[in-house]
């Protein structure tokens, strides 16, 4: 199932980025792009689709590695900087001084829920307003604490209801609605985050934002060498 689905829009993706960068004509580069953003929009969907179904099926494998926080926040802020540039939204990080320079759990993964926040912190934002991401130590030591803070709308009280299970309350789960995606950004980063050890959660205010919030055990080898 994953290479007949992956397989076409991988073709669509490649032909319609060699249309758009062998062509200077405007609308061609106009349409050539609208085509090359759709379908990774909808490759996005249908890997976190498959993602799911792995899930669900317990058949969702992780990697245990060190990588650098640094380097993993850098690289998710630059990935959102142009499209927060374009939205007119200020996009900031914030790394505690005293953060471990390493973290031990599945990179690939950990950078999916930053971008899934991140990406979600800046659709649903305002113009003017601005997002945050932060990783600071838990007060004990023991976690890291990653947030995505957002000046928007706020939750309303029916979302809170179904935020992380959003797949369960319908007949067609799948129909994005107006303005929304298909709400499955969150469902999967709840549960990844809960297969690496640690947890997802929120806070909300409306008119005036969210923060979405998750900790991860530390486990470097620096860590468990003390």
């Amino acid at each position: 199932m994953s290479h007949h689905l992956r397989t076409p829009l991988n073709g669509v993706m490649g032909y319609a980025e060699y249309i758009y960068s062998s062509t200077r004509e405007p609308m061609i580069q106009f349409t050539s792009k609208i085509i090359l953003e759709n379908s990774l929009q909808m490759l996005h969907l249908v890997n976190g689709l498959l993602d799911l179904s792995k899930i669900q099926e317990g058949s969702l494998d992780l990697s245990q590695s060190d990588f650098d926080i640094n380097d993993m926040v850098e690289s998710v802020r630059a990935l959102h900087q142009a499209r927060a540039d374009e939205l007119k939204i200020s996009l900031h990080v914030y790394l505690a001084p005293q953060l471990p320079s390493q973290l031990r759990a599945d990179p690939y993964r950990v950078r999916q829920v930053l971008n899934n926040l991140v990406d979600n912190a800046l659709n649903y934002n305002r113009p003017q307003g601005s997002v945050t991401l932060s990783v600071t130590p838990s007060a004990n030591g023991l976690w890291v604490v990653f947030s995505v803070q957002d000046t928007g709308r706020g939750i309303s009280p029916e979302m809170q209801e179904t935020i992380f299970k959003r797949q369960q309350k319908s007949d067609n789960p799948f129909v994005l609605r107006p303005n929304e995606g298909a709400g499955l950004g969150l469902v999967l980063s709840h549960h990844l985050i809960q297969l690496m050890g640690g947890t997802l959660n929120y806070s909300t205010k409306a008119g005036e934002g969210s923060v979405f919030f998750f900790n991860l055990p530390i486990r470097s080898e620096s860590h468990k060498s003390t």
